[in-house]
């Protein structure tokens, strides 16, 4: 296995958070991460990701084609980092097992609550937020235009009119 290939929820807050912290990690190979219901992730996995249903679950794909789901996915995640490996090891174990998977399910069940809770939102919410606000547009002050004689734009703060004190 030289490479993981992580489906995620883009739109979900908590899953865009997981995978800024996972990208910060040092890992032992690469992660690619790609949003589940692209049409990336249609066209490299069909049957796992479809654009007309919303992600219900984390799916990691090894470059070698085995697939992991939920609970297992999560450990294939921690497992795939330098420093978090140990507990992926941990959570593998017959005993944990149950319990970690029950865990994540609940955390995947709730991703939705849980980022409102800590007001995480998504990249894409950020965006289709951004494109419903109205910025003015800014007048050109006097002093922000350049001398026309010249044709170029100022070089100094004093070339428009701005003095400088400096306590040095």
């Amino acid at each position: 296995m030289e490479k993981l290939y992580i489906l995620y929820d883009a739109q979900c807050g908590l899953c865009s958070w997981a995978r800024r912290w996972i990208i910060q990690q040092p890992a032992f190979l690469p992660l690619s991460f790609i949003p589940a219901g692209s049409e990336t992730a249609s066209r490299l996995f069909p049957g796992l990701s479809r654009p007309d249903e919303p992600p219900q679950e984390l799916v990691v794909v090894t470059d070698e084609g085995a697939v992991y789901r939920n609970g297992n996915a999560w450990i294939m995640c921690l497992y795939a980092l330098e420093e978090y490996r140990g507990w992926a090891d941990r959570l593998a174990h017959p005993l944990l097992r149950p319990l970690a998977r029950e865990g994540f399910a609940m955390l995947s069940r709730q991703r939705s609550r849980i980022s409102r809770w800590l007001s995480l939102a998504s990249e894409v919410e950020i965006a289709e937020t951004l494109r419903h606000v109205h910025a003015p547009s800014c007048a050109r002050a006097p002093s922000d235009e350049f001398d026309s004689t010249s044709g170029s734009p100022p070089r100094s703060l004093a070339d428009v009119g701005i003095e400088f004190e400096s306590n040095l």
